[in-house]
């Protein structure tokens, strides 16, 4: 689901109400009731920093894009894959292709000036300094 990971939860029947329905997000909605994603996301906050880590094995990081506009970090990319195998009197060849794009809202406290991200071992991390440093909230809960 774009841009809901860190929004509050709320129970909804199985098939969303026709006025709630978004064509935008469809796939995204589709893809997230199966459990799956294009890419999965990790987001961490230290005191100085956010941190977005996402798993991406298998694509180059000239075809990643990362763009952050009004709060927002926007990962999108490109992945084509073509297998090929010969032998005598046999040729296989598979193509696979596709793009993805990922949408994640992020607290104002960012400096966008300062983002930086490297891209290691199929591992895309985005680091997102913070204007003011915080410690994060809450507490632990202990378990009964």
């Amino acid at each position: 689901m774009r841009g809901r990971e860190l929004m509050p939860w709320r129970r909804r029947g199985f098939f969303p109400s026709i006025f709630e329905f978004d064509v935008e997000n469809f796939l995204d909605n589709f893809f997230d009731f199966f459990g799956q994603q294009p890419i999965r996301i990790d987001m961490r906050e230290t005191e100085n920093e956010y941190i977005v880590e996402a798993d991406m094995p298998g694509f180059d990081k000239n075809s990643i894009e990362i763009r952050y506009e009004n709060n927002m970090l926007t990962i999108s990319g490109q992945h084509d894959e073509i297998t090929e195998e010969k032998r005598e009197n046999y040729i296989h060849r598979e193509r696979r292709r596709g793009s993805f794009s990922r949408t994640i809202p992020v607290p104002e406290n960012v400096d966008a000036e300062k983002i930086r991200a490297s891209y290691n071992n199929g591992v895309l991390k985005v680091i997102m300094p913070k204007i003011t440093p915080s410690k994060p909230s809450g507490r632990k809960i202990e378990i009964e």
